[in-house]
This record gives C-alpha cells, sequence and structure tokens, in this order.
C-alpha cells in the first residue's frame, strides 16, 4: 500500500500533494481544487474546497489500482472530519492506535483526532469509492458563529468547545435519508464559478447540520429518536402495505408502528419526507382513492363502500369525499348509471 502524508489542512495543500504523489497536474477554479486521477494509478476525480465559514467540501470519486493510504498529519490542530460514503468500503485509523474502523456503503462518521494523533485514511486497491468528507476548522467555525459558544446545546458544546483537540472522537453511525437527497442536490448541480461556489458552499453548511442532528439523535433514546434511516425505510414500507391491504380493519397508528416496531415519532417523519403527508393524511387519501374505484367499478352500495374502506360514518365520509372531489358519492354513483 502506498501512503502519502498529508501536511496541511486546506484544500490546496490535500491537492498539491497529491497531485505530486501520483506525478499529476492538479486545477484551481474559483478556490475550488481538483485533479483526475491518472492512468497509472487507477482513475477517478478529487475535489476540495475551503468556506470561510472554516468549512471545507472535499469529494472523492475513485478507484485505485494500489491500495492508498492518506495519513492527514499537519503539525496545526486537526480539524473535524465527517465522512459520508456513498460506496464502497474504506478503514480509519488513529496514527498512535493499533485498532482500524472500517466504513461501508451509506455509513456516515465523525472523526476528531487530538493533537497525538493524525487521521489516516485506508482506501483498498481496485474498490471504487464514493465519499464526500467535511473538514470543520475548530477556531474559524466558533468565531463565525453569531451566539456565545457557551450558549450552544450541550450536545454540541462538547465536541466544539474542544478547539485545541485535547480529546479524541470516532462516531459512526447510518447516513439519514435526508442527507442522502441533499447528497443528490450537490452532486447533480451543474453550473459554475460564483454560483457553484454558493451552493457548494450553501449545502456544505446544510450537510453538517444534518450530521450533527443525526449525532444528537444517536445519542437519544430509542423511542424518541426521529430520523429517518436506512433500516427505517424497510418498515416504513410495511406501514404503507398493511394500509392498503388492512384497509377495512385498520388500527390505530400507535398500533401500526408499534407491529413494525418502529416509534411513532419516526413513522409520522417518514412519511412526510416521502409522501409529504401526515399517516392519518395518507389513510384518508388511500381510503377516498379506493372509495371512488369501487363507486366506479363495482355495484356496491354506499353503505358497503364506508365499510370497505374502513370508516363507519357515511355523513362523514360524504363530507370527506365531497372536499378532494367536489362532488358527493351519490353524485358519482348516479352519472355512472
Amino acid at each position: 500500500m502506498n501512503s502519502i502524508d498529508i501536511k496541511g489542512t486546506s484544500a490546496e495543500v490535500l491537492l498539491k500533494t497529491l497531485a505530486k504523489s501520483f506525478k499529476t497536474e492538479y486545477k484551481n477554479q474559483y478556490g475550488e481544487y481538483s485533479m483526475e486521477v491518472p492512468e497509472s494509478i487507477g482513475k477517478g476525480l478529487i475535489s476540495g474546497v475551503n468556506f470561510p465559514s472554516g468549512v471545507g467540501l472535499f469529494q472523492f470519486e475513485v478507484q485505485f489500482k494500489i491500495g492508498q493510504c492518506l495519513n492527514f498529519c499537519s503539525p496545526t490542530i486537526h480539524p473535524f472530519k465527517f465522512f459520508y460514503l456513498l460506496e464502497g468500503n474504506l478503514f480509519h485509523q488513529f496514527s498512535e492506535e493499533i485498532e482500524s474502523h472500517e466504513i461501508n456503503a451509506n455509513q456516515s462518521v465523525i472523526l476528531g483526532a487530538n493533537q497525538a494523533n493524525s487521521n489516516k485514511i485506508f482506501f483498498p486497491e481496485k474498490n471504487k469509492v464514493s465519499l464526500i468528507m467535511l473538514d470543520v476548522d475548530r477556531q474559524k467555525f466558533i468565531n463565525q458563529l453569531t451566539f456565545p459558544l457557551s450558549e450552544m446545546d450541550d450536545i454540541y458544546y462538547q465536541i466544539f468547545a474542544d478547539s485545541e483537540a485535547k480529546r479524541k472522537l470516532y462516531h459512526h453511525t447510518q447516513y439519514s435519508l435526508k442527507m442522502a437527497h441533499l447528497v443528490t442536490e450537490l452532486k447533480n448541480f451543474n453550473s459554475h464559478g460564483l454560483e457553484k461556489m454558493s451552493f457548494q458552499g450553501a449545502k456544505a453548511l446544510e450537510l453538517l447540520t444534518y450530521m450533527l442532528m443525526l449525532y444528537r439523535d444517536d445519542n437519544k433514546n430509542e423511542d424518541f429518536k426521529s430520523i429517518i434511516r436506512p433500516q427505517d425505510l424497510h418498515k416504513i414500507n410495511n406501514v404503507v402495505i398493511t394500509i392498503e391491504k388492512k384497509l377495512a380493519v385498520l388500527g390505530t397508528i400507535s398500533s401500526i408502528a408499534q407491529e413494525q416496531n418502529i416509534s411513532e415519532i419516526k413513522l409520522q417523519e417518514g412519511f412526510q419526507l416521502l409522501f409529504n403527508c401526515s399517516v392519518n393524511e395518507y389513510i384518508i387519501q388511500k381510503r377516498l382513492g379506493t372509495a371512488m374505484q369501487l363507486l366506479l367499478k363495482t355495484d356496491k352500495t354506499i353503505s358497503e363502500i364506508v365499510y370497505d374502506v374502513g370508516l363507519s360514518s357515511r355523513s362523514h365520509f360524504s363530507k370527506i369525499f365531497k372536499d378532494k372531489y367536489g362532488v358527493v358519492p351519490t353524485a358519482i354513483r348516479l352519472n355512472r348509471k
């Protein structure tokens, strides 16, 4: 494995060092440094930019022929590193430790090396890797805050108050669905120059926010966690199937959530994110949609249809049906005849 010492914290130092090691050239466009991985080393693109907020945004889309170790060993205080791995796998190691940590696709990591350590990132050979890395300059980030550090929430204060890197931090978790959507936006933005830098700067801060929110959520009791993670999507999908199959005998939202072992908070958040409505609103939409199909395609009475879609009051059904479609159910039936 080839090892490369990165003796600085800026995008400029990283890209210059990599370009020199790989015997290739780098570019600087509007403060964003980038380089293509030469064919002799592998393939892909590496880019990085530092913003006045103290946040740096780095993107790795690479596949190396030989394993590469990036040893971030700056003599200055190490920035916090926030990883979001979209594809492939990596290994991380604090330089003074034997233990290494494997990071897999769709996982997120927060790293804080102390003064005695550096961060070593291992890219396995022939492994396609898609990585977004945020660097947060501890002091710059604190200086740009619009409020005193002492007013920061305690869970975040424990991170950012360590401006001299006296403690190590390693937090390994899954990604959130919001993070995935944000990264898609970041990768699909095609403008250049000022527009690109403004967009990336805003999205870098937004991604940092979601990573911090995920960190806070990880430290909550399971029943109070609200951020949607990969394993939750399967449970939410099962709830959708349950609603469709058991519309006539559907239980309470609380009981449905309990059946799928997901908190009601997460379930509601998931429906807002995926369908832009609450669980109850989704159920009503399904009931009315099914009722419309039964009115148009069957000879069932309206009372039978009310029962089939899980409602008990014909008058309530007529009201919500008219609210959605602008006509009462009997008008649909008469028009059909």
